[in-house]
């Protein structure tokens, strides 16, 4: 069983990963973890995600109180609060799993540099679904890329406050790679905040006298949170059992198995 710390409880993601970590037998929520301020804190972890019971969780403000009890901590919360939570881990010697987005070019390099020392995850998007679609997205880009021009448009809530999209910018880092004659700059980012937009990510290939599209939309998040618990599992697993207790750096490919 992995034995987790969760980031942001009350948040769009983590009370959707408490949710359904509470209910996987394979995952046990150590702690909860929220920004200072919140009036939230102290609260019963399982009544702060909306899961309607508790679960004997009280959350914290302070990510040091509870890092040693877990073997990986899942953040989906700012950019600020995310980077403090890399920094804890990092220094506690946890894993991480981050699916926040936003990060500047030089925390991102932090981030990727904290699979040298801890198991870490870095992932815009964990649905089981997407990442097959970046597989596909891919194959297309190889057969097709010298054939086509090749754009991404990404469509979310108005909340939403990066754009592109991190799920969108792995679709073209895909492209790029395997696409005979494109680099990242030559792809197009067409960005949506509108309203409260279920999220939605399309690749284009547009060729003369035809066109082809990949699509993904999401109408549940959940199945973003039951992703993340797959992730949990599988770097639980290494860290409990593995060579170095799991230290590298992970993607949701490793998970599915792509």
């Amino acid at each position: 069983m992995v034995k987790a710390v969760i980031c942001a409880p009350r948040g769009a993601m983590g009370s959707l990963i408490v949710q359904e970590a509470a209910a996987d037998s394979g995952i046990q929520i150590t702690g909860c973890v929220g920004s200072p301020g919140r009036d939230y804190i102290g609260q019963d972890a399982g009544l702060v995600a909306g899961l309607g019971r508790k679960i004997g969780v009280a959350v914290s403000d302070d990510i040091e109180k509870v890092i040693d009890s877990c073997d990986l901590v899942v953040d989906f919360s700012t950019v600020e609060f995310g980077m403090e939570i890399l920094r804890a881990c990092v220094s506690h010697g946890r894993g991480l799993i981050c699916g926040t987005t936003g990060f500047t070019e030089e925390q991102t390099k932090e981030l990727l540099a904290a699979g040298e020392t801890i198991p870490m995850m870095k992932a815009a998007n964990t649905s089981y679904v997407v990442n097959v679609m970046r597989k596909l997205v891919g194959m297309a880009a190889e057969k097709l890329g010298d054939r086509c021009t090749i754009e991404i448009i990404d469509l979310h809530s108005e909340t939403k406050k990066d754009a592109p999209s991190g799920t969108a910018i792995e679709l073209a880092e895909e492209v790029a790679a395997k696409a005979p004659d494109k680099t990242l700059g030559d792809i197009p980012f067409h960005s949506v905040r509108a309203g409260n937009t279920p999220s939605e990510h399309r690749v284009i290939f547009g060729c003369m006298g035809e066109k082809m599209e990949i699509a993904h939309e999401v109408y549940d998040w959940r199945c973003y949170a039951s992703g993340v618990c797959g992730a949990m599992k599988y770097m639980g697993e290494k860290i409990q059992s593995g060579e170095k207790g799991g230290i590298g750096l992970y993607t949701m490919e490793d998970v599915i198995g792509l």
